[in-house]
């Protein structure tokens, strides 16, 4: 007999966020109820406080494209919700507030968020940040394909944010647009511009990097968006 598929994250996360109506949580209860490993990733969920609610469903592409965004002043990477370490910042709740949809005009859109006491908001080019703040990235495509979030930082600094410290791009689906993880923003102060680099296929990093590195755009289509840490 076939194991029944795990619960997806997105859905765990709506489930703990309240998120979900009457005949998905009674689903997800069902699912819940059958499966011991879904179960204990449930708990680990609400164990660590880090249940982040993806506000998009599952529909038509939308989002704005972003503009220049590089960020190397990052503290570090807050793995996956069910792999939270101790060595890791714990983010709480970061929950994208609601906006207007807005017809995709590219290949990519980037958006970033910035968690707050009340939930999050979204870090719009152009605006200031500082060490310790806690952002998580949202990347909007019309087709499945394969992403990457790259940094320079006031530095110069390159980093790879997204997979963490990958060499290759990771496997992006539409319907989970809210990427896993988040970063705190390290101490080095300057403009910082993060890129999202979007292709069907896989790619590797090391041109990206060098691309970037030199003040250049990668080759595969892209968005970005700036800001100012201090």
């Amino acid at each position: 007999m076939t194991a029944p598929r795990p619960i997806p994250e997105a859905l765990l996360e709506r489930y703990l966020a309240n998120d979900l109506g009457p005949d998905e949580r009674r689903s997800v209860d069902e699912r819940l109820a059958a499966s011991a490993p879904d179960r204990a990733r449930l708990d680990a969920m609400r164990a660590d406080s880090a249940a982040f609610l993806i506000k998009h469903p599952p529909g038509p592409v939308a989002a704005k494209l972003a503009e220049p965004s590089r960020a190397r002043g990052f503290i570090g990477w807050l793995a996956p919700l069910a792999l939270a370490a101790a060595a890791f910042i714990a983010v709480v709740m970061l929950k994208p507030p609601p906006e207007p949809d807005i017809g995709l005009k590219g290949d990519v859109a980037l958006a970033v968020f910035r968690q707050t006491e009340g939930g999050a908001e979204r870090v719009e080019s152009g605006a200031t940040l500082k060490a310790g703040d806690k952002l998580r990235f949202e990347v909007r495509a019309k087709e499945a394909g394969y992403v990457a979030i790259v940094s320079r930082d006031g530095a110069g600094a390159v980093t790879v944010y997204y997979p963490f410290q990958g060499t290759t791009s990771a496997a992006y689906r539409p319907e989970e647009a809210l990427l896993p993880g988040a970063i705190a923003l390290d101490e080095t102060p300057g403009e910082e511009v993060v890129w999202a680099v979007y292709a069907t296929k896989a790619f590797e990093l090391d041109s990206v990097m060098k691309a970037v590195a030199a003040g250049g755009a990668p080759a595969a289509p892209f968005a970005r968006v700036s800001w100012t840490k201090k």
